[in-house]
């Protein structure tokens, strides 16, 4: 016996429905609801093994009350139904077995109830495999640089479209928190009128979900509260591993970084921030990386003068200037390098290559970097 439960507003759908499943038979109607709030607190007493989900509801519509069910019911078979085509697309994303458009028919219905034995029959037989244990493989996000989403084994996540790529981008720059959906669609979507904004979003969180669960990462997704987040535990994100090594820097006695962890923490910055990508909603936080890592160059470039390492100064600082063209002070860490070095002449390219730049914002090199050059120049 099949255990359905079923969502709409309107009492005569709910009775139509209800008679042409105890028609088809070996089917138990086991609750109704007639909103998205009332199902929610049903459901678990319940126990259904399908949902019928009608999506034109006030308040909370069957596409946003799939999505909170596919969060606390992830293998729950979903059948959509409704009197408008228009969300076709939507209800096929939100992985839903089938979508039945109103007036119902008796024939299409069992054409339904077909699909979802077939569909119980595959979860009886996957649920053997419950027992044991996952693996501590995790999800591969990589941020800084080039942007990558994959896991080992089984590869690169293969994208149907930009959007669902950019809400993962964005979703795991922000893994250290769980974002409301009206931020996400206000970030991403913009321009969007809002209905439509979150039909596009709750495509892309679906399309998401199926590849995690192709890649073995059911539950990594999480929906509460009308927020979404990524599970910390289950990702290798490389921003995180960043953020994490600057904000355990620790300092001596002295109030000097130690040279170390500032080392080990700048190997993990290997570029920009979704640097290949133009996101508005990065721009902030990639200024905020860079400078997090020219702080570190700078850190390792001093230590490095200590120990008259001037190669590897010569290194950083070079780096420093490449993500941040106008930064006075590493252009002085270079000069010095190549002045400790011998390479006088280095040191007036250096020079002119700054008052270069900055003559094209009408200014020029302040008065410490200029007498840093007359000093070098009358040695």
């Amino acid at each position: 016996m099949i255990r359905a439960f079923l969502v709409d507003d309107e009492m005569h759908a709910l009775q139509l429905l209800e008679y042409f499943l105890k028609t088809i038979g070996d089917v138990d109607i086991v609750g109704q609801a007639g909103n998205g709030p009332e199902a929610l607190t049903m459901l678990q007493a319940c126990k259904p093994d399908v949902l019928f989900l009608d999506i034109e509801m006030p308040g909370m519509n069957g596409i946003e009350l799939a999505e909170v069910i596919r969060n606390e019911y992830p293998g729950l078979p979903i059948i959509f139904v409704t009197a408008y085509d228009q969300y076709a697309v939507a209800a096929f994303e939100q992985e839903a077995i089938d979508y039945l458009l109103k007036p119902l028919e008796l024939p299409r219905l069992q054409k339904t109830m077909a699909r979802v034995r077939r569909e119980l029959a595959r979860n009886a037989e996957s649920s053997i495999d419950e027992a044991v244990p996952q693996s501590n493989r995790k999800l591969t996000i990589r941020l800084l640089g080039a942007f990558y989403a994959g896991a080992e084994g089984v590869g690169e996540i293969k994208w149907r479209t930009a959007k669902e790529r950019e809400l993962l981008a964005f979703l795991a720059a922000h893994s250290s928190m769980r974002v409301h959906r009206d931020t996400i669609i206000e970030q991403l979507w913009p321009e969007e009128h809002y209905q439509k904004a979150k039909i596009y979003l709750h495509t892309c969180i679906s399309l998401l979900r199926k590849h995690f669960k192709q890649l073995g990462f059911e539950q990594i997704l999480n929906y509460e509260q009308e927020r979404y987040s990524l599970d910390p535990d289950k990702l290798d994100n490389d921003v995180i591993v960043f953020r994490r090594l600057i904000q355990q820097l620790t300092t001596d006695s002295s109030g000097s970084f130690s040279y170390a962890e500032a080392k080990t923490a700048l190997s993990a910055y290997r570029g920009r921030l979704l640097q290949e990508e133009d996101y508005a909603w990065a721009h902030a936080e990639a200024e905020w990386l860079d400078k997090s890592a020219c702080q570190l160059r700078m850190l390792l470039s001093e230590q490095y003068m200590k120990q008259s390492a001037y190669d590897k100064v010569i290194k950083l600082a070079q780096e420093t200037i490449a993500y941040s063209p106008y930064d006075e002070e590493a252009y002085r860490l270079l000069m010095n390098a190549h002045h400790a070095m011998g390479n006088n002449v280095q040191v007036m390219q250096v020079y002119r290559e700054l008052a270069d730049k900055l003559d094209e914002m009408q200014i020029r090199p302040s008065q410490v970097t200029s007498e840093l050059y007359s000093r070098i120049c009358r040695i």
